[in-house]
């Protein structure tokens, strides 16, 4: 399975984010789609996407419409945030903890 992080020019944070909580989600995998490019709002999800990290501060409204769509179709977990390494990880920590078995809940928080 892999992640796919959209948006942000600059990943190694995000990625190492990630990779912090790889083995909760299945992930040994890390795509970026840059946001940059038009032609990216047209992309499709890979079958093997487990998580969407959308960075909300450098993409457009269709690339958002696009993704977020295609996610909740395909049933795979995203988290929006704005532009930090740590915003990223206060997310992550959320979304992991919906999920943790001692809850008794699988459901997903989705935040924008």
């Amino acid at each position: 399975m892999q992640a796919l992080i959209v948006g942000a020019d600059r990943i190694e944070g995000i990625r190492a984010e990630i990779m912090r909580v790889a083995d909760q989600f299945g992930i040994k995998d890390i795509d970026h789609w840059t946001g940059r490019k038009a032609s990216e709002a047209r992309r499709q999800l890979s079958r093997r996407t487990s998580l969407v990290v959308f960075m909300c501060d450098r993409a457009n409204h269709m690339l958002v419409r696009n993704v977020r769509k295609q996610a909740e179709d395909l049933g795979i977990p995203m988290v929006f945030c704005h532009h930090s390494a740590t915003e990223v990880r206060e997310r992550l920590d959320d979304l992991a903890c919906t999920r943790c078995p001692q809850k008794g809940s699988a459901s997903v928080k989705m935040r924008s």
